[in-house]
Parts: C-alpha cells; structure tokens; sequence
C-alpha cells in the first residue's frame, strides 16, 4: 500500500489567511483524517480575523480522530472518534471564550469539516462530515465512488426559502446561515465539528470492498477541482511530488479562483500485500 499526500495553502484570500487545512495518516496502522477549518468571519474592511481558530480546530479534529482510532482499531468506533474530536474542537472554544463572546460574525465558532478512514480486510470504513470526502478509481482510472458534499445543496436549499435573500447584507447572510443551519437538529441543514451536539445529526459514515489497484483519495473541497483531470490521477498514483509541484502551479495560474484554494489530499495506491 503506497501514500502519497500534499497540502496547498490558499493564494486568493485575504491579506495573511493561513492554511486551514490539516490532514494526518498513521504511522502505525492504516488510518487517514483529512480537516478543512471553516474560515473565520472577517471585518467589513476585508481584514482576516483577529483569531485565527479555524486551523487549530481542523489539526485537533485530525489528531483528535486519529488517536482515538489508533487506540481502538475498529470501523465502529469512527462515530466515537468524531464525537471526541468535536468534544475536544469545544473545548478549544470554551479556551477561546468564544461561548461566551458569540455573535456569529467577529466572534463564531471555530469549526472544521473532516473526514477519516481505515482500511481494514480489504474494505475502506470512512466518515465524514462537511464538504470533505474521498473518491475511489479502480484500476483503469475509472471512479467507482465518491462521497457527496455534503453543505452546497443544504445552503442552496435554504436560501431559497427567503424571497429577499440578495438585499441581505453579508454579515446578515452569514449570520442566519451559521445560527439557523449549521448543526441544527432537523437534519436539513450541514454539519461542522464545532464542539455543537448538533454535528451528531450529520455524520455520513459508510465502507466500500476495495479491490487490487483501487485508488483511494481523501480530500479537501479545494482539491475537487483536480480530482477530475487525468493527468492529477496518473501523478497521485506515481506519487511524483516534482510533477504535482508543477502541475499545481501552472493550474492555479490559469484559474486561481477555482484551483487557488487552501487543497489536501492522501492518495492510496490499494493492493492487498
């Protein structure tokens, strides 16, 4: 089984907007968490946030998972995991004073979407939450499944429902969206880990039979926008980081708005040694 993985920071946002992403693969077993942290809401005069907590909740969310499922090795503790992540991802809030500070605008929770995996008997068990996932080729480069975002349609749905939706102003919109449909408990909204029991509602966990030169890749919502060029399949499974190097650059150079974005992946190259 061979690894390749890589992160790109974001090159289009705000003035000193870290890397949000975060991902781990185990050292000792075959497990694999990937985060993206939800940007912080930032001033009207575009200034990125004061505090930055959106990496910090997307590396706790990886560590977090990781360690737990490195103690227990077992596709049915992945709920557990998540649930301990998002204990520990409120912990960091209540640290921050951000429960007692909320407005949802300067001041709103640091959360992160995740997803984690282990493979185990020749079947990948995965969860995730958010508009992270993982998508699987077969031996000819051929997608055989993909999980589905799981944020977009939800927003998309939602905001329908209001008649005046573009005369609110932005703080407004982000407001009604992260109080009214982030982790609420309908289930018709999206799920964050942001410390909120609501993310419970959204946790998609699953498995899928993997079968000799599968490839499997975990990802941020930035990297979809490369998951289907060919040439990114072909160097994932050469795990050639010269030519991804390459590859990234002149593609963030011809549309950085679409390819620019903080992007993580781990790819498996799946054989069954």
């Amino acid at each position: 089984m061979k690894v390749f993985s890589a992160t790109y920071p974001d090159v289009i946002k705000f003035d000193k907007k870290p890397n949000e992403d975060f991902y781990l693969v185990s050292k000792k077993l075959p497990i694999f968490v990937v985060a993206d942290g939800v940007t912080r809401s930032h001033f009207e005069d575009g200034r990125y946030a004061h505090y930055s907590g959106a990496r910090k909740a997307a590396e706790i969310f990886c560590k977090s998972a990781l360690s737990y499922l490195e103690e227990r090795f077992n596709p049915e503790k992945i709920k557990e995991a998540f649930d301990f992540a998002n204990q520990k991802i409120k912990d960091l809030n209540i640290e921050a004073g951000i429960n007692k500070k909320l407005n949802y605008i300067e001041y709103d929770w640091l959360d992160t979407v995740g997803v984690a995996g282990m493979i185990s008997g020749g079947n990948l068990y995965y969860g995730y939450v958010g508009d992270c996932g993982l998508i699987i080729f077969d031996k000819n480069n051929k997608k055989k499944f993909q999980t589905e975002d799981m944020v977009s349609p939800a927003v998309k749905k939602f905001i329908e429902s209001y008649k005046n939706w573009k005369n609110f102003a932005s703080n407004q919109k982000r407001l009604i969206i992260h109080k009214e449909l982030r982790n609420n408990t309908d289930k018709k909204g999206y799920g964050t880990f942001s410390g909120e029991n609501g993310v419970k509602n959204y946790y998609n966990i699953g498995s899928e039979k993997l079968e000799e030169g599968d490839l499997v890749v975990f990802y941020s919502d930035g990297f979809l926008e490369y998951i289907g060029d060919k040439h990114f399949i072909d160097i994932l499974r050469k795990g050639d980081r010269k030519e991804l190097n390459k590859a990234m650059f002149w593609k963030v150079i011809k549309n950085p708005i679409k390819c620019g974005h903080d992007r993580t992946f781990i790819a498996i190259n799946f054989d069954k040694k």
